[in-house]
């Protein structure tokens, strides 16, 4: 099954991405370079702002939602 990467929402990943060094970069800071901390601190905020951005009504901003999935005829 081909990938077609025009069908990736960027501005999503981009958004997602962000998200993710913001998280590392406070998990770092606030565990005061203790990696094991830090990383578990930046895998609970990542999730904290994952859930807030993508479940928290923006009625201002569009969410991407999948609206369906097709597969091919096989």
């Amino acid at each position: 099954m081909p990938f077609d990467i025009s069908t990736v929402n960027w501005s999503y990943v981009a958004l997602m991405g962000v998200f993710a060094f913001i998280a590392a970069l406070l998990g770092s800071v606030i565990s005061l370079r203790s990696r094991i901390v830090g990383s578990i601190i930046a895998g609970v905020l990542f999730a904290v702002i994952f859930v807030a951005w993508n479940y928290y009504p923006h009625p201002m901003i569009p969410l991407p939602v999948v609206s369906g999935f097709s597969t091919p005829n096989g």
